[in-house]
């Protein structure tokens, strides 16, 4: 009986992780608030690249660019990083997915660092 028990309340705590799990990485489409746009400043960390910080970041931008919708401008040269717009505002949900994509190993000797993030 107790083995029984045990393997119930087993196959429950799987299924509750799982779906939380699930929950958590999922990638949902943000709602597009006109008008608005996020700033995103970050700078870059390279390892024998063969060009300048602002070409690793130009190259990194390219890339993680495709992450979120909307009109892109940057990067620009900013307070010894770079900055980037994005117009519309991108919600939490692409916003994890930028970051993700600028603070991964995305490119062989390039690694961005957020500094922030605002909404205007």
């Amino acid at each position: 009986m107790k083995a029984a028990i045990g393997a119930v309340v087993l196959a429950v705590g799987s299924v509750l992780g799982i779906d939380a799990l699930a929950d958590l990485t999922q990638n949902r489409p943000d709602p597009v608030v006109d008008g608005t746009s996020t700033v995103v400043a970050f700078d870059v960390g390279t390892r024998r690249y063969q060009g300048s910080d602002l070409d690793a970041a130009t190259a990194l931008w390219a890339v993680c660019a495709a992450t979120v919708g909307g009109e892109k401008a940057g990067p620009t040269p900013s307070g010894g990083g770079f900055t980037v717009t994005i117009s519309p505002a991108i919600g939490e949900n692409g916003e994890k997915r930028l970051l993700g994509c600028l603070e991964d190993a995305t490119l062989d000797r390039v690694q961005g660092h957020v500094q922030s993030v605002s909404a205007a």
